[in-house]
């Protein structure tokens, strides 16, 4: 059932009121009806009487005067004292022809009652013919209740020889009954007002033992039902009595301490659950964490180990060759200056002799040779250093936590990236620009941070590839040059006493914002299936947040290029 919108306080004397007003509306109604009844038919019953009298005092005035200046002074004197009647709207008094002899109103005189222009006066004709020939009055109440038509035969004297019944006049009498209503609305009207009155005092009265036995009490239960909804659950209520309400509220009271009880037991078990699963969430991610960074760092030392390998197998012969060649390159001068000393004592050798010479081209052959072992000298210096840049990415010889240049792991990390900055025929060369400040030694683990340094320029190199990819198509499609060189910007300084900054931007695409928040999260990535993992920003979040108690983010707008900062402490330890 569906509950009633206001108040018990209120519903009850509204329910009252309303009723008590529907009550009256009706007796309103029925009091105006019977006092209009009682006005019509008092109206109704002076109006014959009127009539009746003013139609014998006619007879009268036309039997015993024959002066008609007389007779003319009687009837005006007649119908003076008729417009004295309130009530009364007309007076007409007509002959046997329907001629008005005399009119309360005076433009009506002399003219016939069938052609007048008042309405209520022809409209009475076919009654004053039959009063006529019946000589019986009438009494006539319009349709509408607006008026009573009091019409009474007049008999006139007639010629001589002619019947009584043949010369007869009518007094017709029109009174007002619009008056009677509206006295009668009135009258029902402050008997209504009266009712009405009563019946309000007296919803005063029962609100007020409302108020005081019911309501106020009603609304502690109420109250306290509300504050305990709203979890204030050591609410009580207490009302006193052995009524009804008093009884709600005892059980409401032991209901609410049951509850109390029960949802402390549950909030402790909750509580408890809660600190479990907590445990239970941060033992899986630690586990997670450290599977994905075994995975990473066995993959890590798998290539360490690959690297220093192919280091130490290139090493040694290129150590061989390079030492051999200062004494190759001895060798070679000497030989060179006998065949000199050789040509400047015997300038006219044998003929086999200028033959072999000729063929062999000996005085290019004695520049060019110089050369070539030159260029094979710049080689093996060159091999050396790539050996050398293996080594300081791979540092499987060295401690693990030690002093390092940062600035040789970057370079080291760009010699391992060096085949992926050439793109192809299609695409500009990927510039590297290097921005290095002096810093100092950091003390941190060098294999770790080459990781950090691999993935963000291995991600540079995957975007800026895309999107040299891209260009160049578009390139194709419109045979016009491209104007786009893709650049590796690599900015170092010292940003505080104890902290470095390392940054490595791009002027790729970008990284939208709602990417940008879960860069770092694992897993996440933006490359195709099968070309990303999602673990290198992790662990290499990890491993500079973590292990070496520094910061690094991103800061990106799309289509102005990505910046990944990294930002370390000179000493972790510190």
């Amino acid at each position: 059932m569906k509950a009633f919108p206001f108040s018990l306080r209120l519903t009850l004397p509204s329910i009252l009121l309303l009723m008590g007003c529907i009550a009256g509306s009706f007796s309103f109604q029925r009091q105006v009806n019977l006092t209009q009844e009682r006005a019509e038919i008092e109206i109704t019953r002076d109006s014959r009487l009127t009539a009746s009298t003013t139609a014998q005092l006619l007879e009268f005035l036309y039997r015993r005067s024959d002066i008609k200046d007389a007779q003319s002074e009687g009837i005006s004197l007649i119908f003076s004292r008729l417009k004295g009647d309130p009530k009364l709207t007309l007076a007409v008094f007509c002959d046997q022809a329907n001629l008005i002899r005399n009119a309360s109103r005076y433009e009506l005189r002399l003219q016939s009652l069938s052609t007048t222009q008042l309405t209520q006066l022809t409209q009475l004709v076919p009654t004053v013919e039959r009063v006529r020939r019946s000589l019986a009055g009438e009494a006539v109440v319009s349709p509408d209740h607006s008026r009573v038509q009091a019409i009474y035969p007049v008999q006139l004297p007639g010629n001589p020889g002619e019947m009584r019944s043949s010369n007869v006049g009518t007094i017709i009498l029109e009174y007002d009954l619009q008056q009677s209503a509206q006295q009668a609305i009135a009258d029902a009207f402050n008997q209504s007002v009266q009712v009405v009155s009563i019946l309000m005092l007296l919803c005063i009265v029962v609100v007020m033992l409302l108020d005081q036995l019911v309501t106020r009490r009603a609304k502690q239960l109420v109250l306290g039902s509300e504050k305990f909804a709203q979890g204030e659950l050591s609410t009580r209520i207490q009302l006193q009595g052995s009524d009804e309400l008093a009884q709600i509220s005892t059980a409401f009271d032991r209901m609410a301490a049951k509850i109390q009880e029960d949802t402390e037991t549950l909030q402790a078990a909750k509580h408890q659950f809660r600190l479990q699963a907590q445990e239970l969430e941060e033992t899986l991610q630690e586990l997670r964490q450290t599977q994905t960074q075994l995975i990473q760092t066995e993959k890590m030392s798998g290539l360490g180990r690959m690297v220093a390998g192919v280091a130490h197998e290139i090493n040694n012969p290129v150590n061989f060759i390079h030492g051999n060649l200062q004494f190759a390159n001895q060798y070679a001068i000497e030989l060179l200056d006998l065949v000199d000393l050789y040509q400047n004592c015997y300038p006219q050798p044998l003929l086999k002799i200028q033959e072999k010479i000729e063929a062999l081209e000996l005085e290019f052959l004695t520049k060019d040779f110089k050369k070539i072992l030159q260029s094979m000298e710049v080689g093996t210096d060159r091999i050396r250093e790539i050996v050398l840049g293996l080594r300081n990415f791979s540092r499987l010889d060295e401690a693990e936590y030690k002093e390092v240049n940062i600035h040789d792991g970057l370079d080291s990390t760009l010699l391992i990236l060096q085949h992926r900055l050439k793109l192809n025929d299609r695409c500009p060369d990927i510039e590297i620009v290097k921005d290095y400040r002096e810093i100092p030694l950091v003390k941190c683990y060098p294999g770790q941070l080459n990781q950090v340094f691999m993935n963000i320029l291995a991600n540079a190199i995957d975007a800026l590839e895309e999107l040299s990819l891209a260009k160049a198509s578009l390139v194709d499609a419109s045979n016009q040059p491209t104007e786009f060189t893709p650049k590796i910007q690599i900015y170092t300084d010292q940003i505080q006493p104890n902290r470095i900054r390392v940054s490595i931007a791009d002027n790729g695409v970008g990284i939208p914002e709602s990417a940008r928040a879960k860069l770092f999260d694992p897993f996440f990535t933006t490359k195709p299936i099968g070309k990303g993992t999602g673990l290198g920003l992790s662990i290499s979040h990890q491993i500079v947040t973590e292990r070496h108690q520094g910061n690094v983010y991103c800061q990106s707008k799309p289509g102005q290029g990505t910046e990944f900062v990294v930002e370390l402490p000179v000493d972790a330890s510190q």
